[in-house]
This record gives C-alpha cells, structure tokens and sequence, in this order.
C-alpha cells in the first residue's frame, strides 16, 4: 500500500477546497457551476483548471514548512513558492486572476498546519497571525499597487494581508457556524457565506463600486443570514439584486470560503 503523505493530503485538501467553492451555488457576484456571476470572462471551467493547477504550489508549501518554526526564513520561503504559483495559474487561465488570494490564505494555513502538524484550528490561526505578519524582503515594495492596495489607500480597510496577520478573525466566525450547526447543509453553508459577505471589507467589491455600495452589500447580507431560511427570503432576493445592480464580486470573501471549507474537513 502507498503511503500518502501528510504535504500531499494538505495539497489535495487545499485544491479540493477551491473547487467546491468553485462549484458551490448559489454566490450572488460569483462563479458557481451554473451561473458566471459579475464576470464575463471567467466561467466553472476556468475556475477547476485553475485549482488543478495549483496542487503542485501547495504540495511545495507543506513540504518546507513540515516541523519547520514559524520564522522570517519560512515566511520568504512560502512568498516564493506562492509567486511562482501565481505564474502558474496565470499560465493556466491566459491571465486571468481566479485564484491570487486564494493562495495567499490557503497557502499561510497550509504552511502553519504542515508546520505544527496540528488539526487544532485554534492553534492554526495563532500561528497564521504570527506568519502573515513577517515581512517579505523579497516582495517588490514597487511593483504596480493592486486593486485591493488602492482600496486599502483610499478608505483606510482591511484587505488579505490583514485578515491572516489577525489571525483570520472572519474565517474562525464562519466556521464556528458549521460547527454549532445541529444539520450542515446548503443553507448552513449559505449562512456562511453571508456571515463573510456581512463581515468583510471586500476589496473586490470596492473596486467595482465604492465603500458606500460595500456597506449596503454588508447590510443586506447581514439581514439574509438573520432569516431562518435564508435561500427563500427576500433579503437574499435583495442582496442578489443589489449585486446585479452594481455587478460587484466579493472575491475575498469566496478565498475565505474555500478556507473555510478546507479547515472544516481536515484529514492529515
């Protein structure tokens, strides 16, 4: 019988994740499987190529970061391998930005895990803090700023980089919903979805918009994670309309859902 390692299960975990997020429907702004959301360029089988393509990315990252401390020298070793993975999924999609942050957080949780050789999400977001904070001295304090940078800028929030040097304080909330959940289901999952639309500063949706129309998408899908049946209820109706209105994509918050995912189905 082949042993399959702990770095391999991590890496297949990681893409198994970005897939069923990809596929995960309905996410208003998003790409599921049967809607392209607030895109006209990307669609499900860009998304599933593009998550294929990255296992080699992950697989490298748990394999350096396997009982290694968390560290300066871990940090830059981790921030290499993610950028040659950028270039890979850029390879892969002509392009295309599917999945950048989504290798950021899973990359910093598959790194911290693989390092601790924990399943205790507890000790993960501790040690995912103490990573993300670590400079890179070899990220280009030049290169041209980002969408998410500018938006940082201009209204003073918080972006990627901040969500795991906190510790990912949204993606604990999101997961303490499954985790009391009595049934898991769409709706459950739906719930969670709506928990990080309500509570993330989404940069993707400033870019296309502004911050006023960030805060009425966080009200609106604050009142639909309220309903008992959040599917069914005009909130969502009303979320997906302001959606539509604005065509707005909260792509952070679809990272932070895969991350979600990944944590709730551990398997080392």
């Amino acid at each position: 019988m082949i042993r399959v390692s702990s770095a391999e299960k991590l890496a297949t975990q990681a893409v198994n994740a970005l897939k069923w997020e990809a596929r995960f429907s309905p996410k208003p702004g998003l790409v599921t499987k049967i809607s392209n959301g607030s895109h006209t360029d990307m669609n499900i089988d860009l998304f599933l190529r593009s998550a294929d393509s990255l296992y080699e990315t992950f697989l490298q990252i748990a394999v350096v970061s396997e009982h290694a401390p968390i560290s300066r020298d871990l940090r830059e070793q981790i921030g290499a391998i993610g950028r040659k993975g950028e270039q890979k999924m850029f390879e892969t999609t002509h392009g295309i930005n599917t999945h950048k942050g989504a290798i950021w957080a899973l990359g910093v949780l598959v790194s911290v895990t693989s390092s601790a050789n924990t399943t205790n999400t507890t000790d993960i977001f501790e040690k995912a803090g103490q990573l993300a904070q670590i400079p890179d001295r070899f990220v280009n304090a030049h290169a041209k700023p980002t969408y998410g940078s500018k938006a940082k800028q201009q209204y003073h929030v918080n972006g990627a980089r901040e969500e795991a040097a906190d510790g990912f304080p949204n993606v604990e909330k999101a997961l303490n919903i499954i985790r009391t959940s009595k049934q898991i289901d769409q709706d459950q999952w739906l719930k969670v979805l709506c928990t990080l639309y309500a509570n993330v500063d989404d940069t993707n949706v400033i870019h296309r918009s502004n911050l006023k129309v960030l805060r009425q998408f966080q009200n609106e899908a604050r009142s639909a994670y309220e309903e008992s049946d959040t599917l069914n209820s005009l909130a969502f109706r009303d979320l997906q309309k302001t959606v539509d209105h604005y065509q707005i994509s909260p792509g952070g918050c679809a990272d932070l859902f895969a991350a979600t995912y990944f944590l709730h189905n551990f398997d080392l």
